[in-house]
């Protein structure tokens, strides 16, 4: 995964986390959309996602959380869910989902984009 789809996928976290707080929705349900993951990058609770025919996927993370703490270092991003505790880190190697039920997870085919 190169540095810019990183940095796009933080940019993208860093603006679903804004939206979601100024529209009241950090009382309730929360959505994060991780878009143009390639399966071979994400795991949930230490386990590989495979086995879906196709390669980029967009995940559509359904959560409660009334905050979302994000941190950051050299190595990557952390967002942690409240009260829950789950978290997305998103990093050079790929993305761990961790707390979160798989009927929280919504997988969607990335669709290209075309100009």
């Amino acid at each position: 995964m190169s540095m810019k789809r990183i940095i796009e996928i933080i940019l993208f976290a860093l603006l679903t986390v804004t939206l979601a707080f100024n529209t009241g929705c950090n009382i309730g349900g929360t959505n994060i959309r991780l878009q143009g993951v390639s399966l071979g990058t994400v795991t949930m609770d230490g386990k590989t996602v495979e086995g879906l025919p196709s390669e980029k996927i967009d995940l559509l993370l359904q959560v409660s959380a009334r905050e979302i703490t994000i941190e950051y270092s050299a190595d990557g991003t952390i967002l942690t869910l409240s009260p829950s505790g789950a978290t997305v880190e998103i990093k050079a190697g790929g993305i761990s989902i961790n707390g979160i039920k798989p009927e929280q997870v919504k997988v969607e085919w990335a669709v290209s984009r075309q100009d």
